[in-house]
């Protein structure tokens, strides 16, 4: 065989092989993670005195401290999806918006921070565990939660509880993050309740 032909036999199998390794590449790429975050939604505000209030503490169950969106398909099964992720820290997240609900709840002039915006100046602290907060087998969002006031006059509030299920509109995960949303709104209205 010639040189030259020789040559450019050569090129051509290298192209080949350069083509086939980006198609395997390409085909090896995992998909993009979509990214969720809880969102606010804030029922009626109520009437009557102003209230100031810190969420100091949100203690979520450790199945849920991770980055990926929990689904539980029966009893005693978890499920994630590595490409459906928050986009912050669980715990972080269910006080920054819970803390967005109640002042949209609260009557209007009240003051409701977190541990990270604390002013010195809230009358009353809230603590809260989140013992569940995720799909049971049938798809339904379910939210356990309890939590305790305490005053800074001196002495604590009973211990409530609250024990929520929102249905989503389907099965995808935009849904469930709506429907986890509207169960922490539902709660923000449980707490509202025992502040006035």
């Amino acid at each position: 065989m010639p040189f030259a032909a020789c040559r450019r036999s050569l090129r051509i199998a290298a192209l080949l092989g350069l083509g086939f390794n980006l198609a395997l590449l390409a085909a090896c790429a995992s998909p993009d993670a979509k990214i969720y975050t809880l969102a606010a939604h804030g029922g009626q505000q109520a009437a009557g005195r102003p209230v100031s209030l810190t969420i100091e503490t949100v203690d979520v169950a450790k199945y849920l401290d991770r980055p990926q969106l929990v689904r539980r398909s029966g009893d005693v099964q978890l499920g994630v999806n590595e490409f459906e992720r928050w986009g912050e820290p669980f715990g972080s997240m269910v006080q920054r918006v819970l803390a967005d609900d109640l002042r949209r709840r609260l009557p209007a002039g009240s003051l409701v921070t977190t541990s990270q915006t604390v002013s010195g100046k809230e009358s009353t602290s809230l603590e809260l565990s989140v013992s569940r907060f995720d799909t049971n087998a049938e798809g339904v969002v379910v939210l356990q939660a309890q939590w305790r006031l305490h005053y800074r006059s001196g002495g604590r509030g009973a211990a409530a509880q609250a024990n929520i299920a929102v249905p989503p509109a389907d099965t995808g995960a935009p849904a469930q993050v709506e429907a986890m949303s509207s169960a922490l709104d539902q709660l923000a209205g449980h707490i509202a309740a025992k502040l006035r």
